[in-house]
């Protein structure tokens, strides 16, 4: 029993179709028409048992076609005859419901070969089909697995920012318990009638500090909050910092009276910093030093003039910071570098990361080095000119997290 078969195609495509089909010397009983409204009409009259139709036709074509076909002779084999290999139109086709698909340049005997296997019940595509398809796919797979493993990543990094936030609030609930427990209690005290002045004066003291220390931690995560969104705008000007350390080594040395602090600053020393900023910076500096340091042991300041800015260097005599803990602390604020249930000193944490992101704003660089000999260096570099750029520093940005390597220092 002979094949009932329809082609729709352009003239150009039906001479070549026809001829192939006919040197075959298979038994098929074809019939030819040159748009879809058409194949659909010849379709409905014969009942073909295979459908050819080209998706380049002007007027209905494409998946409409296929699915119009279909409607009309569902039992039939709807066969695409295309100019284009590429997996979308493939994925379209197939989709409306024709069991194979021929790329022109694979030649009407591919069309024969695809006709055979559809017949037999199965589907088919041409081998430079198959070739774009299988390429699509290993390249889905491939998007596929980069995916799955970006998801994990941020997963992990959903669980560790729930950590992180768990961490922060432990973390400052501990810092905040104290200044506000030595509050109350002083408040609880003045209202002593009998208090004698001395007392008095020496309780509100101990209050101010406390208030301060509130108002310090306070302003500490505002400012990197402020960093985090890019909201934070620095006043940089030429500025004589040789007084600002002295200054700050002055302040610090007060609040750590066990702490020897030793300061090695020349008469002038010019950079371009925001005078209130550099100030923030180098205490937190400082600050970290003298608490991380035994009773008795030195603290060094140190500033100095080079080619590529003013650098300024903390050094301590403590423990020692690990490099991974100084990475961490760098790029994660509130990461105090010890368990909070077993905190020895006091700080939120954000010293280390804040001191750095200002830097960095400056157009600096920072980095931490652990002495063989105990203890921990803190250097920083900021240029020498307002709106410069020390080598090696990346520029500021809105995201607030990043990773410095300094070198040559």
């Amino acid at each position: 029993m002979s094949t009932k078969v329809v082609l729709c195609d352009a003239p150009d495509g039906l001479a070549r179709l026809q001829y192939a089909l006919i040197t075959s010397g298979a038994d098929m009983d074809i019939e030819v028409v040159t748009e879809g409204l058409k194949a659909i009409e010849v379709c409905a009259r014969v009942r073909p048992d295979v459908v050819v139709v080209s998706t380049g036709l002007q007027g209905l074509s494409g998946s409409e076609l296929v699915r119009r076909l279909l409607a009309t002779v569902p039992d039939a084999a709807v066969v695409c005859w295309a100019e284009d290999a590429s997996p979308v139109p493939v994925a379209e086709l197939l989709g409306a419901g024709a069991v194979a698909y021929v790329s022109k340049e694979d030649g009407p005997e591919a069309i024969l070969r695809a006709m055979r296997t559809v017949r037999a019940g199965s589907i088919a595509l041409s081998p430079r089909v198959a070739a774009q398809l299988a390429e699509r796919l290993e390249g889905e797979s491939e998007r596929t697995t980069d995916l799955e493993s970006a998801l994990e990543n941020v997963a992990e990094e959903l669980d560790s920012l729930t950590t992180a936030k768990a961490d922060f609030i432990a973390n400052v609930s501990h810092e905040l318990r104290t200044p506000v427990t030595i509050a109350k209690g002083i408040a609880y005290v003045l209202r002593n009638p009998d208090l004698g002045e001395g007392e008095r004066a020496e309780f509100i003291e101990q209050l101010e500090a406390s208030l301060e220390k509130l108002i310090a931690l306070i302003d500490e995560m505002l400012a990197v909050a402020d960093m985090d969104r890019g909201t934070l705008s620095l006043e940089v000007e030429e500025v004589d910092l040789a007084p600002v350390l002295r200054q700050i080594a002055q302040d610090v040395g007060r609040r750590y009276d066990a702490v020897p602090l030793e300061l090695e600053v020349p008469k002038r020393l010019v950079g371009a910093a925001d005078p209130i900023r550099f100030t923030e910076i180098v205490r937190q500096l400082l600050d970290n030093a003298c608490r991380f340091s035994p009773a008795g042991e030195p603290v060094m300041l140190k500033g100095r003039a080079m080619d590529e800015g003013t650098l300024v260097s903390v050094t301590d005599r403590g423990e020692g910071l690990a490099r991974e803990v100084a990475s961490k602390a760098f790029d994660e604020p509130f990461t105090a570098g010890e368990e909070i249930l077993r905190k020895e000193r006091a700080g939120a944490g954000v010293g280390l990361h804040l001191a750095r992101q200002l830097v960095i704003e400056h157009g600096g660089i920072m980095w931490a080095d652990p002495l063989p000999a105990g203890g921990t260096r803190v250097s920083f570099v900021i240029p020498a000119r307002p709106g410069a750029q020390v080598p090696g520093a990346e520029a500021p940005a809105a995201s607030g997290i990043r990773s410095v390597t300094a070198t040559g220092f």
